[in-house]
């Protein structure tokens, strides 16, 4: 079991739901990490190289839900939202990505209810990563899940793209936007040429000791 701490605001919005959503985020990070054990174990070498989950904020919340015309309630955030609960996986190897997406749809237990793979259709801003949205039966409801799998690069990218993206007072955005965009794509770039490196190492023999 992972040690969850929510705040105050986040319990009281998510009231007896955030159970559900623990559980639920709970089951999808102990498969996934007996993903990268198994890889481990059968190839010798763990393609993930990190693990981190969220539930979505209030504020988040609450936004999304009047955008979509919704009432802002914890019963529509868990049953008409789909990332009130989210799970991030960090590969550290561009073709790990597909490996990891692969084992993850065939995790016993799961519905999955969507995929959008940004990773070869990246959005405008130069975003880039695999999203799968899915069910998991929780205490007798099923909460969704959005999995986001994405390399380290693409995760570093984005990270400072939220941050960004949240600073006040920025007169002219188009000059940032189009920076993060370039700053996107030569880290795509050297993602592949990361994968090629990989893909050398691992063709080579073993050294015996």
């Amino acid at each position: 079991m992972n040690c969850f701490i929510v705040s105050d605001d986040v319990d009281e919005f998510y009231g007896e739901y955030l159970i559900s959503l623990q559980n639920a985020i709970d089951y999808i990070i102990n498969q996934t990490h007996n993903i990268g054990c198994k890889c481990l174990e059968e190839f010798g070498r763990n393609p993930i190289e990190n693990i981190r989950y969220r539930i979505k904020s209030p504020e988040s919340m609450s936004e999304k839900l009047l955008h979509h015309g919704y009432d802002v309630n914890a019963e529509n955030a868990v049953k008409r939202v789909h990332d009130a609960a989210g799970v991030r996986v960090i590969t550290s190897f561009l073709d790990d990505v597909d490996v990891v997406v692969s084992l993850i749809e065939n995790i016993e237990g799961i519905e999955i209810i969507g995929e959008k793979d940004y990773i070869n259709h990246p959005k405008r801003n130069g975003y880039r990563s695999y999203h799968i949205i899915c069910r998991v039966p929780s205490d007798n409801i099923g909460v969704f899940v959005e999995i986001q799998i994405r390399t380290v690069n693409m995760d570093t990218w984005a990270s400072i793209e939220h941050r960004m993206k949240y600073k006040k007072m920025i007169v002219d955005e188009k000059p940032i936007v189009e920076e993060l965009k370039r700053c996107a794509d030569e880290l795509a770039a050297v993602d592949l040429s990361l994968q090629k490196l990989s893909k050398i190492l691992r063709a080579m023999p073993a050294e015996n000791t």
